[in-house]
């Protein structure tokens, strides 16, 4: 049995599984903490002392929780937010003299990696996984386990809610601008272009699913592999945009916790999507913790 804690800029998460009969992952429990450790982050990131007591409390809780399940192998993985950061190390040298598990920080393209493998698994078919975090958004592209292109944004909800008054539309068109200047300095274009298969995780694509289908309850089966339209993104931009943050905290579907960062999380997609002209983006609630899980067997090439 083995555990993954993905510490990320927005909220700590668990996943523990274990291998089935013919090898393949049985997920058994996933949970998450909202715990913001990137709170007030900006592109020179620092964590602060509230954010890393939050954070170490909920890791900790996670770890007593997978030793408690039998979990035998427990791995910690940091993302954006301890990657930027001046302090990221130090916290993560925290982590592990509280909990006696090492810490590894992903690179953006071992975190677009490892999101493609999550929620793409193997694709018969040219697929592009988009992962929008707290801190960045990553893009991984794939045919099978050939991988062609990885790129990491310094594009997330939390990390775009410091630095854009998403309340405006002066605020959002900034901010939409600001995610285009981004995608030109990329040579990823020409190669995206005949991309089929879209898929989107990470916090802000499952809300998104959840609110679109009005889940009072979040249901994972109904989230996974739902299709997302483009116009639907540019629809929801504007109702969330118009809504204060009381009534997108009552809003169905939508956590209370990613009230205030949801916003700029939809303006991310609608703008990628606009970019790369997609029709239409599938969502998947398998994602970087699921492709975590076989790390320590899976070397990504930080060259391509």
């Amino acid at each position: 049995m083995r555990a993954i804690i993905d510490i990320g800029t927005n909220s700590v998460r668990l996943l523990i599984a274990e291998k089935d009969d013919k090898e393949e992952w049985k997920v058994l429990k996933k949970d998450l903490r909202s715990t913001r450790l990137g709170e007030g982050m900006t592109d020179k990131a620092f964590i602060g002392k509230g954010p890393r007591e939050r954070t170490l409390k909920a890791i900790e809780e996670f770890t007593a929780a997978a030793r408690l399940e039998g979990a035998s192998e427990i791995f910690a993985y940091g993302t954006s937010i301890m990657r930027d950061a001046a302090n990221g190390a130090e916290f993560s040298d925290e982590v592990t003299a509280a909990t006696g598990i090492p810490v590894r920080i992903l690179s953006g393209k071992e975190e677009a990696y490892y999101s493609y493998i999550g929620a793409a698994g193997t694709p018969s078919v040219v697929t592009s996984v988009v992962d929008i975090g707290g801190g960045s958004t990553e893009m991984c592209m794939g045919f099978g386990t050939d991988i062609g292109i990885r790129h990491s944004f310094r594009l997330g909800c939390v990390r775009c809610s410091k630095q854009f008054d998403t309340t405006t539309p002066r605020g959002l068109a900034e901010l939409k601008k600001h995610c285009f200047a981004l995608f030109r300095d990329t040579d990823l274009m020409e190669s995206m272009k005949n991309v089929k298969r879209w898929i989107g995780v990470g916090g802000t694509v499952t809300s998104l699913a959840a609110m679109l289908q009005e889940l009072e309850v979040y249901d994972s089966s109904k989230v996974q592999d739902y299709v997302i339209h483009q116009e639907d993104v540019n629809r929801m931009l504007k109702h969330l945009s118009s809504l204060s943050y009381d009534e997108k905290c009552h809003l169905t579907g939508l956590m209370p916790e990613r009230a205030d960062i949801i916003v700029a999380g939809v303006a991310i997609l609608d703008s990628l999507m606009e970019y790369f002209a997609l029709p239409e983006i599938m969502v998947s609630d398998r994602d970087l913790s699921e492709g975590l899980l076989d790390a320590d067997v899976l070397h990504p090439n930080e060259s391509r």
